[in-house]
């Protein structure tokens, strides 16, 4: 085909149009197909916010977890008193069946 307009033939003509009619459809198709999968710089910025909000409350409770799970120190004393307050009961239960053998007939 020429580049000069008048040496178009009309069935030139109408196949250029049916072409362009063609890729503008397929075009159209593009489109709508790649809309779907658009988000806006807004919807995307305030999902961003979310989950960088919602990341740093689940870092911060399973910080608070493993603090609150971490071993407890125990001081010597505490074992000492443990220990002395199970002889002394130990102690009042060897008197108590002590002296119920002593009352049995």
């Amino acid at each position: 085909m020429n580049e000069d307009a008048d040496s178009y033939t009309q069935a030139e003509i109408v196949r250029l149009l049916t072409r362009l009619d063609t890729s503008v459809t397929e075009l159209k198709s593009d489109l709508r197909r790649l809309e779907q999968n658009y988000v806006t710089r807004a919807e995307w910025s305030l999902y961003k916010e979310a989950y960088e909000r919602d990341s740093t409350l689940i870092r911060a409770e399973i910080a608070e977890t493993r603090n609150a799970s971490a071993p407890v120190r125990v001081s010597g004393w505490m074992i000492a008193g443990f220990a002395v307050s199970a002889i002394v009961g130990a102690g009042s239960l060897i008197a108590l069946v002590v002296t119920l053998i002593q009352l049995a007939p």
